[in-house]
């Protein structure tokens, strides 16, 4: 072989072995990187357009996708939304409920059949003491009237102090309907499923809610009161809550600050408290994976079980959808200043958490992000 020959073999020899060398360090780019790019896109673009601000998170079996804030937690002093901000939780925090009855059940404290009056002997209605039941209120199936929905409750809110003082709002209207036939979303239920823990372990429902579910699973950025620590993120709407309220960029503040958890109704069953994206991502995935309760009462509850107005079916205490044959579990949550919506996906390991503190967006990043995940590609 001549010397020649040699080297022209060397020569294809090391360039083929660089072209391996580089081949191996480009790193395809999995479904996933793909998913958390197009999330930050589109959320990027309607913060830009002032649409959203807050925080959006997606996570994949514990492992964090995206993770971003957006616009502003205060817009008088220019505080900026990130990560470790934590939000008004609104509805969103009847999971924190619905995971304390759970726990009273797995206890054989209460029972999905357990009858509104058996805990509750002094509540106005002897109907519904006698018809409704445990699981008719996670269902939003009772038939009993949305306190929500009365003008007196908004005109007189300021001057409810306990849990029994909501009752002249609801408790001697009767029932919409037979419980456990229809569908009505009814704040009414909850409220009344926290005085029922209450009842059962004779202690406040919020110290209830931080001993059997915040401590337990690490929960350390979620409360109902905030003393120290990130300032939660004020509320801003584009309706003017009043004469006096002044605008800051065309949103008005939606509430009074600071709003810390010393109003009792930032602090009740039927929505409140407040809470960090990853805190909720980690509730999700503990409560879906057996460690609140066991995996056979966690799979009940996350079982949807009639027709609800949001294209998916509830279940006990959880909103559930199958899109494209994934299921979908969670929740959502909204007030003026607040939008937020959790989900998880037990099939895919997926968890979303979109929390807002404006008015809308929330539930079309959720549906967005839900589209990516449920395509046909999967």
């Amino acid at each position: 072989m001549t010397v020649r020959l040699v080297n022209l073999l060397a020569s294809i020899f090391a360039a083929v072995v660089l072209t391996s060398t580089r081949t191996q360090t480009v790193r395809a780019i999995s479904p996933d990187d793909a998913i958390a790019t197009d999330v930050k896109a589109f959320v990027a673009n309607l913060a830009a357009a002032d649409k959203f601000s807050g925080v959006v998170l997606v996570s994949r079996n514990d492992h964090l996708l995206f993770n971003g804030g957006y616009g502003f937690a205060n817009r008088s002093t220019r505080q900026r939304n990130t990560p470790e901000t934590p939000f008004m939780l609104s509805s969103v925090g009847k999971l924190f409920t619905t995971a304390v009855v759970a726990k009273l059940i797995e206890r054989n404290q209460l029972s999905f059949d357990t009858q509104l009056g058996e805990i509750l002997q002094d509540y106005p209605s002897a109907d519904a003491r006698r018809r409704v039941r445990v699981r008719d209120l996670l269902t939003m199936t009772s038939g009993i009237r949305d306190l929500f929905k009365v003008p007196a409750f908004w005109a007189e809110i300021s001057s409810i102090k306990s849990p029994t003082d909501f009752w002249k709002y609801f408790a001697e209207s009767p029932l919409e309907f037979v419980p456990g036939t229809k569908w009505s979303y009814s704040n009414s239920n909850f409220l009344l499923l926290g005085l029922m823990i209450e009842r059962v372990i004779k202690r406040p429902f919020t110290d209830v809610v931080e001993q059997e579910v915040f401590r337990p699973l690490g929960l350390t950025h979620t409360r109902y009161r905030f003393q120290g620590g990130p300032k939660p993120a004020m509320g801003y709407t584009r309706q003017p809550p009043n004469q006096k309220a002044t605008s800051v960029d065309g949103w008005y503040p939606a509430w009074e600050e600071p709003m810390s958890g010393e109003d009792f109704l930032v602090a009740v069953p039927m929505g409140g408290g407040y809470s960090t994206a990853t805190d909720l991502a980690r509730f999700m995935d503990g409560f879906a994976n057996g460690r609140v309760v066991n995996r056979s009462l966690a799979a009940r509850m996350l079982t949807g079980y009639i027709e609800a107005d949001y294209g998916g079916r509830d279940g006990y205490g959880f909103e559930t959808r199958t899109v494209n044959g994934v299921r979908i579990v969670g929740h959502r949550g909204s007030l003026a200043g607040s939008s937020n919506e959790v989900e998880f996906y037990p099939d895919l390991g997926y968890a979303v958490v979109v929390l807002g503190n404006s008015d809308g967006s929330a539930q079309d990043i959720a549906a967005h992000v839900r589209a990516l995940l449920t395509s046909s590609r999967r």
